[in-house]
């Protein structure tokens, strides 16, 4: 008596007669599968495409706009180091200028003081002189 094995039965080859039906069912159901859900997947794939192709532009336009933002902000601070930089250039253009004009003064005012020093010293040798020819005329009639 031979025993039925069932499913799990084995003919020459070795394989299962179960997955050996299946192997010869396969080529039909994929057919089937391949019909019925061919073109749902190719229908996802161009959607998902189209997706990330949105995605991309989105995040395109976004860094886009961070750069713009990022540009502006050091734009700015440019400008403000740019006015920064011309307002110090212009005051110590101002301080030199106002530095010259009170050296050119003190210049001039020490010039007026050194020719009134020098006026003074002449006087002082011409006063001297003329005490000192006084003072000899003076000796030679007291001598006389």
């Amino acid at each position: 008596m031979g025993r039925d094995y069932g499913a799990h039965a084995h003919d020459v080859d070795g394989l299962p007669a179960r997955r050996r039906r299946k192997a010869g069912v396969i080529p039909q159901d994929l057919s089937r599968y391949v019909i019925l859900w061919g073109p749902g997947i190719l229908i996802l794939i161009v959607l998902a495409y189209g997706l990330m192709r949105i995605a991309y532009h989105w995040i395109d336009q976004a860094m886009d706009v961070k750069r713009r933002q990022t540009d502006s902000a050091f734009d700015v601070a440019r400008d403000y180091v740019a006015q920064l930089a011309g307002a110090s250039r212009t005051q110590a253009d101002a301080l030199t200028r106002l530095a010259a004009a009170v050296e050119h003064r003190d210049s001039l005012e020490n010039y007026q003081h050194q020719e009134m020093l020098i006026a003074l010293k002449a006087l002082h040798r011409s006063v001297g002189e003329m005490l000192e020819s006084k003072t000899q005329a003076g000796d030679r009639e007291v001598e006389e």
